[in-house]
């Protein structure tokens, strides 16, 4: 029988077992985040590829396994193209944008009464002029880095999909008792199948934003229009503020290429309106249980996981959470942190979404 003890130096070795792992993660993040990144691309291109397998019997799984990998990399290569147009759309236009800062300037100081109120003069004052060649300086970068560790990353989806075969070999191995090898490969079976629908079920609600947003903005005449919906659909995968961020950042724009206030209301009146819409009525009923997290959780594996990988942990901070969420579900040790962790209470979820009851595996 655990003392009380006992449970207190167990609760302490947890505690700084958990400590050392968020250093670690921080500490190796720039080799475990594109791996991550990796891990989550193969889901994607294996599930779309078993999905396009299921279509008929005659398409062999590496001919839909092949069809699935041009798709993903012609969409990216499509996106890096529509970046680089953007920019040199937005460096011919910087006086027009110019100018028309200037007219909102005198508009904010005919408002105020600050006569002396114009871009050149917070210019003067703050340098904007520096902060935007280095926002610009800083997004060329984070492009260039984004661009090098995509090779990585496709080189770690290709050793993925190579080592694939060997996975079931490898789990009976590390588990030679049968009781625990079916049990493990349920948990490893619950992760996959909810993660590979949850991020089918983001590209889908994603797509049809983004749709959505385009057609408004192309029928209001928004420059750059494409890019802008490409924004869209990244961002929307960044859970609750991405949301936010993707309305917000053509909104702004808008701002300063429209001179009508009507065009501007109009804009933001409907991207917010298609991001209510499909996030409130579409999206949970596509959910469902898949994710099986509180939204306070979100926010925090949000927030946590952003401060350690950045932009890839935000990306990934809502599955990532729910693979931490099912693990500990598991053991009689942490399973209070899964409980915790989960919107009603019960973390273990199978791949159909529905709760399950598993009899936990022994204490850590």
């Amino acid at each position: 029988m655990m003392t009380t003890t006992d449970t207190t130096i167990r609760a302490t070795l947890l505690f700084l077992a958990g400590i050392a792992l968020v250093g670690l993660l921080y500490v190796t993040r720039d080799l475990l985040a594109p791996f991550a990144l990796a891990i989550f691309t193969w889901l994607i291109i294996d599930a779309f590829a078993r999905w396009m397998d299921k279509l008929s019997p005659k398409i062999p799984y590496w001919l839909a396994l092949t069809v699935a990998v041009l798709i993903v990399v012609g969409l990216m290569v499509g996106f890096i193209f529509v970046i680089v147009d953007t920019v040199g759309d937005v460096v011919r236009d910087a006086p027009r944008y110019e100018k028309r800062l200037g007219e909102i300037f005198a508009w904010i100081a005919e408002k105020t009464g600050r006569e002396n109120l114009s871009f050149s003069m917070l210019n003067e004052s703050f340098g904007l002029t520096e902060k935007i060649q280095g926002g610009l300086a800083t997004f060329a970068s984070t492009v260039q880095g984004v661009l090098s560790e995509f090779f990585l990353i496709a080189l770690y989806v290709v050793f993925l999909f190579a080592a694939q075969s060997s996975f079931p070999k490898k789990m009976d191995d590390l588990f030679p008792n049968e009781h625990r090898r079916i049990q493990a490969g349920k948990v490893g079976e619950r992760i996959r199948q909810s993660i590979e629908k949850y991020l089918s079920v983001q590209t889908i609600i994603s797509l049809m934003q983004t749709v959505v947003s385009y057609i408004a903005m192309m029928a209001l005449g928004l420059d750059n229009a494409l890019f802008w919906a490409l924004v869209i659909f990244v961002l929307n995968y960044i859970p609750i503020v991405g949301g936010l961020a993707a309305v917000l950042l053509p909104v702004l724009f808008a701002m300063v290429q429209f001179d009508s206030l009507g065009r501007i209301g109009l804009l933001a009146g409907l991207l917010f309106g298609a991001q209510f819409v499909i996030g409130n009525t579409i999206q949970p009923k596509m959910m469902g249980d898949s994710m099986n997290l509180s939204a306070l959780v979100v926010i925090l594996a949000l927030s946590v996981w952003s401060a350690l990988w950045g932009g890839v942990g935000a990306f990934l901070s809502a599955p990532l959470t729910v693979i931490i969420m099912i693990i500990l579900a598991q053991f009689s040790t942490t399973r209070w942190i899964a409980v915790l962790l989960s919107a009603d209470g019960n973390p273990d979820m199978d791949g159909d979404g529905k709760p399950d009851h598993p009899a936990p595996m022994p204490s850590l």
